[in-house]
């Protein structure tokens, strides 16, 4: 009984870690062209380097969390199903072979969203408990 206690809360101690939070969500904050698509496929092919444009032929940028961001492996998982780690090596390939722009990499949910606003055409996922609070400039969507 003590054990499987100790047990079951080593893994809650080590999913906030990874994780961050338990009730976190995933955001995707977006500054599209007019007229683009920003349903989850989209969104999704585009964080993962499956598309590197817009519909309209803009060039997207995206903009990860990076090794210093508590969101790391979160995301990793999220796009990726592995680790952070593994999510920026994906993303090298990506670049080096000429599939996809280069991410930027940003530390904290706060430079996501000023990373987004600054550049058009920029789109960065953030783990947070509620949506942001954006300018009508920007969208956001919720990753499922």
């Amino acid at each position: 009984m003590l054990r499987s206690l100790l047990t079951s809360l080593a893994v809650l101690w080590s999913l906030t870690l990874t994780h961050g939070t338990f009730a976190a969500n995933t955001f995707v904050v977006v500054n599209a062209p007019a007229g683009s698509s920003i349903d989850q496929a989209s969104l999704e092919a585009l964080l993962t380097g499956q598309r590197r444009n817009w519909d309209d032929g803009d060039a997207a940028k995206v903009i990860l969390p990076s090794r210093m961001s508590p969101n790391f492996d979160f995301v990793g998982h999220k796009l990726f199903g592995a680790s952070g780690q593994v999510m920026q090596r994906q993303w090298f390939r990506l670049v080096f072979s000429g599939k996809a722009n280069a991410p930027d990499y940003v530390d904290s949910s706060t430079e996501v969203l000023d990373a987004v606003a600054r550049q058009a055409g920029a789109l960065g996922i953030l783990v947070s408990d509620t949506a942001p609070e954006v300018d009508e400039s920007l969208t956001v969507v919720q990753l499922k």
